[in-house]
Formats: C-alpha cells, structure tokens, sequence
C-alpha cells in the first residue's frame, strides 16, 4: 500500500519516539525474528529495527522479506529500518 508523504511524515514522527524494539545480527531475519517483530506491531503499529553490520542479509532483502510478511517499511535511516502495520482492533490506533 502506498502512502502520501503526510501520512509517511506522521509515521516516521510517531516511529522515532518509540526505542528500537529489535536488532538483527549475526542470526539474519528469522522467521522467529520476524513473528516477535509481527507480535510487537500488532501492540504498537509503529516500531524500528536496528540490522548490525555483523548481519548476514542485505538491507534490501530484509526490506522484502518483511514487506512479504505485511510489514511496511516507512523509511530506512542509514541501519535502521521503521516499520507499519495497521491493526483495527487496537483501542488507540494510528489513524492516518
């Protein structure tokens, strides 16, 4: 899904004051890795990851991989990567 850049500009406010939930290392994107990072937006909706250096996979492969897990990648800062993911059934929800 795309979004307008206010809507992308509001996510990455809102991403940035939340601390970075996960780091990817050494291990690469597991599917366990990836099912705590699907369990933490669907609290949240916005979160950031930090992939180290030591970390096997590409930055843009990481980008697909989630992207095909329905997580959407807002915008990448250098090694870190923020991330949406809609859930309706929050009480607070993001309302873009």
């Amino acid at each position: 899904m795309d979004y307008t850049g206010k809507q992308k500009a509001k996510l990455r406010r809102l991403a940035n004051e939340k601390p970075i939930m996960f780091q990817i290392g050494m291990a690469g994107l597991t599917d366990n890795i990836i099912n705590q990072i699907n369990e933490n937006l669907l609290k949240h909706e916005v979160g950031r990851v930090t992939v180290l250096k030591t970390c096997p996979d590409d930055i843009n492969d990481i980008i697909i991989k989630l992207g095909q897990n329905g997580i959407y990648v807002v915008y990448k800062i250098g090694r870190v990567l923020l991330m949406y993911k809609s859930n309706p059934n929050l009480k607070d929800r993001i309302v873009l």
